[in-house]
């Protein structure tokens, strides 16, 4: 499957509380996304209804054909036959994690500094995530970077570069002029009832700033 960066919405389980939660997804998709990362991180669901759940974004993806990614947990990916795993700097290491999967599956992992991009670049693994580049609600403390980061990050990955944290449609042409590849994004999405405007709306900006990147011979043709 191609793995299309531009638009990546995590699942968080506060902001999908209440409402039709795979209805919520499905219409993200039709408004643009181009991978779900599936996160529980509210330590109050189980393994079992983890995969519950899984099992029904696993059908929804496939259906739209874009990627379903599983963020830390590596069991559950393999019980659902998902597409890959996301990890951080502090869950399973890379070689591993490619081992149990192989080598067809995506794995992306998550960076804060120019360090762990430069590890990132070595490792087993399809896409490096850089962030938070803003402040984000969804984060009790994050690690914040700043566009400037952002930039030089883009020129020590050798990966795919996908910018994380506080990324609106208001402030994502100064993320994709910084060089990022894709933007992976929450609240932007979920934090309002119409994902599928809130989709389009963040698509639409950043097909905008890429055109205008193209034009002035910034960004390569696709």
């Amino acid at each position: 499957m191609k793995l299309d960066l531009t638009l990546y919405l995590i699942t968080d389980d506060g902001y999908l509380a209440d409402r039709d939660w795979l209805k919520a997804i499905e219409n993200a998709i039709k408004g643009g996304i181009t991978v779900v990362q599936y996160r529980s991180k509210s330590g109050t669901k189980t393994t079992r209804e983890m995969y519950e759940e899984l099992l029904q974004l696993r059908e929804l993806t496939k259906k739209y054909g874009i990627p379903l990614i599983v963020n830390d947990r590596v069991d559950l990916a393999l019980a659902v036959d998902a597409d890959g795993v996301h990890i951080g700097q502090d869950d399973l290491p890379a070689e591993v994690v490619r081992k149990l999967l192989g080598e067809e599956k995506i794995i992306g992992i998550s960076t804060h500094s120019l360090e762990e991009v430069e590890k990132a670049n070595d490792l087993p693994v399809d896409y490096i995530a850089f962030g938070s580049i803003y402040r984000t609600p969804t984060k009790e403390k994050p690690i914040v970077v700043g566009v400037e980061k952002l930039k030089e990050a883009k020129k020590v990955a050798k990966k795919p570069l996908v910018a994380i944290g506080g990324i609106m449609p208001y402030n994502v042409d100064e993320v994709i002029k910084a060089g990022a590849d894709g933007v992976a994004v929450i609240s932007a999405i979920l934090g309002f009832q119409d994902t599928f405007k809130a989709a389009e709306s963040m698509k639409r900006a950043i097909e905008k700033i890429k055109r205008e990147l193209r034009l002035l011979g910034l960004l390569s043709p696709q």
